[in-house]
């Protein structure tokens, strides 16, 4: 089985200090065949013009490491977008700019979070902002689907809420990610939930897997656990390249 992580923050991420050769080396020494770079952009803390240059100074970086180690890793070029949906025009011109292998969108700014102590409430508005996320398009990848349960420890969604959100990344030709690092920072399994990644096998069945590594220790986090995961309940791993699917 080719092995992936999909989702991994470098220097290039306000939040991350790894260097792009260090998740390369690493990586190749634990088999992960694909690895994808998906550095954050969020417009509220950055410039259009800030963010240009990282990714040009990027590019380069990743283009010599995967001729450095040709056929032992793949490094891809991804985005993980915050909140895109109120950015148009800005991911618009990103996207054009330039050639993602794909593109993810998170929600990481929850209404309410610090003000309200009804978390039913606070749930239902978190996965709001996701499904507006997810119709507004322009994406791939739904990232840490349940991300609000860090917060929580606990799940409080409404399962009609939770599938009008997984016809709805089906509709809008979105898949979505496993994401490892609920563990680590909340003492749970995965994100999204093995229940709802249930739910969304009677929907859909391609996903990616990554570790939302912003740490060389998070590198490998957890990956075996979601790879059996997707055995068990018929998942395909799928990777991008240019913004197309590739079936592992």
């Amino acid at each position: 089985m080719e092995k992936m992580n999909l989702h991994i923050h470098s220097e290039y991420s306000w939040d991350s200090k790894m260097k792009i050769s260090d998740i390369a080396r690493i990586l190749a020494e634990h088999g992960i065949k694909y690895a994808a770079i998906t550095d954050h952009v969020e417009f509220d803390r950055e410039t259009m013009d800030f963010i240009r240059y990282k990714f040009f100074k990027r590019s380069h970086e990743l283009n010599e490491m995967n001729k450095q180690y040709e056929g032992k890793i793949k490094l891809l070029s991804a985005v993980e977008i915050s909140e895109p949906q109120w950015y148009k025009e800005q991911v618009q011109m990103l996207t054009e700019i330039f050639d993602f292998d794909f593109v993810m969108g998170s929600i990481h700014h929850i209404p309410n979070l610090k003000t309200s102590k009804n978390k039913k409430y606070v749930t239902y508005l978190y996965y709001q902002k996701v499904l507006e996320m997810i119709e507004n398009g322009m994406i791939d990848v739904v990232g840490h689907l349940d991300y609000i349960d860090k917060y929580y420890h606990g799940d409080y969604s409404d399962s009609n809420q939770i599938a009008e959100i997984l016809h709805a990344i089906k509709e809008h030709n979105q898949i979505i990610e496993i994401n490892t690092s609920a563990e680590r920072r909340a003492g749970l399994n995965l994100f999204p939930s093995i229940y709802k990644l249930s739910q969304y096998k009677l929907i859909s069945d391609n996903v990616t897997i990554g570790t939302d590594a912003h740490r060389e220790t998070e590198l490998v986090d957890n990956l075996d656990s979601a790879e059996y995961i997707c055995e068990e309940l018929g998942l395909q791993r799928v990777i991008f390249e240019k913004r197309k699917r590739k079936v592992l």
